[in-house]
């Protein structure tokens, strides 16, 4: 294309120099990433969430073993986190998400067929679990309004029922009631596969390769559309991803973003809204297969230059270690080109959440293994 637009050999020379001083310029401007241990705890833990819930200004870090004990991380700085227990007995897998259930204005946690009232004095006291009717197994718990009242609803991935969506009572404490969007499969909205897809004005959900359309905008109609090309038919969970509804190419209306788990070698994309309503994607290779289980999926602009970036890294079934951490740099702000940034290397990672921990202006990741104790706390170190 350059060769097209330019005149003279002078004239591509002085543009090839500016193109490749630019690019010199971006990748010496993305930021490094500073490591810290949060704490060596637990072990098959989910339930990840990056959260204020003491409300004293920064993030704390939640996290829930399968079926046992949830704990709250408090951030003091970033070599000094204290812990304190949240709740006990979680009935869920990994899904797990915290919010404000009850409208008292104190961090929830809601993990699977249970919520967990925050009393206010999380540092003295645990929780209170209320059981909500939730089916069990869950692997993925995203909240969202999904009947559009301007209340928070969950949607939850049950691995061995159905995908469901739950509206919350107005006493949060009673049985919540079930709504059924599609058919399960392990994992595949988390961390935010629920959004507007068509354009409509109201949520719809993904599931890796098919998207489920809000037809009445109360939840209680789903039309599905099995458009999109994505899972790996050979692996034990051929359908598992990490999925983000949002639009990355800055073009008007929501994409997504999806990166494979729970498989021997994973692959990221985005599939591009070509249409703006859903019925028409094209899907951008972000990632081919590089040996690393990709159970986490962040996205968020990690150099502060305006645009979204991907973060993903390896998980438990990674085939090639050591396992690494990746965030692609989106160096056209279009999502066409992509300059991967290897982060950490020889730390397991799965269900990582990002966002700005210490209020500094950057967006930093928190994470754990699955098969393994050591929490971790990289520091982005832009500001």
């Amino acid at each position: 294309m350059v060769f097209r637009v330019c005149e003279n050999k002078s004239r591509l020379h002085i543009v090839v120099t500016s193109v490749c001083l630019f690019c010199s310029l971006a990748y010496a401007k993305f930021p490094k990433f500073e490591y810290h241990q949060i704490a060596q705890i637990g072990g098959s833990m989910g339930q990840t969430t990056l959260v204020d819930v003491d409300k004293d200004g920064d993030l704390d870090w939640i996290v829930g073993c399968r079926g046992g004990d949830i704990w709250w991380f408090e951030y003091k700085d970033a070599d000094n986190w204290s812990r304190h227990a949240l709740g006990l007995k979680a009935p869920t897998d990994v899904g797990g998400t915290a919010f404000d259930v009850d409208g008292d204005g104190w961090i929830d946690q809601v993990s699977g067929g249970a919520w967990y009232k925050n009393t206010g004095k999380p540092r003295q006291q645990q929780f209170i679990k209320y059981p909500n009717g939730v089916t069990l197994g869950c692997h993925d718990n995203v909240a969202a309004d999904i009947d559009g009242d301007k209340k928070l609803d969950v949607v939850i991935m049950g691995d061995r029922s159905a995908l469901f969506w739950y509206k919350i009572p107005p006493d949060p404490t009673k049985k919540w009631k079930q709504h059924k969007i599609g058919q399960a499969v392990h994992g595949a909205i988390d961390p935010a596969g629920v959004a507007d897809i068509d354009g409509d004005g109201d949520n719809d959900v993904v599931r890796t390769n098919i998207w489920f359309e809000n037809a009445d905008g109360k939840g209680t109609k789903w039309t599905p559309h099995k458009n999109i090309d994505f899972g790996q038919p050979d692996a034990k969970y051929p359908l598992m991803t990490k999925s983000w509804i949002i639009d990355l190419d800055k073009d008007g209306d929501n994409d997504i973003v999806q990166a494979e788990g729970d498989c021997r070698s994973g692959r990221v994309a985005w599939h591009e809204n070509k249409d703006g309503k859903g019925r028409r994607w094209i899907k951008h290779i972000v990632a081919g297969k590089s040996g690393q289980d990709f159970h986490s999926l962040a996205v968020a602009d990690f150099d502060n230059d305006g645009d979204l970036d991907i973060f993903s890294g390896g998980g438990p079934l990674t085939s090639k270690p050591p396992h690494k951490w990746f965030i692609w740099e989106n160096t056209d702000g279009k999502g066409r080109n992509w300059r991967q940034h290897e982060i950490l290397t020889g730390k397991r990672c799965h269900e990582a959440k990002a966002a700005d921990v210490d209020g500094d202006g950057d967006i930093d990741i928190c994470s754990k293994p699955w098969n393994g104790n050591e929490h971790i706390y990289l520091r982005n170190t832009l500001k």
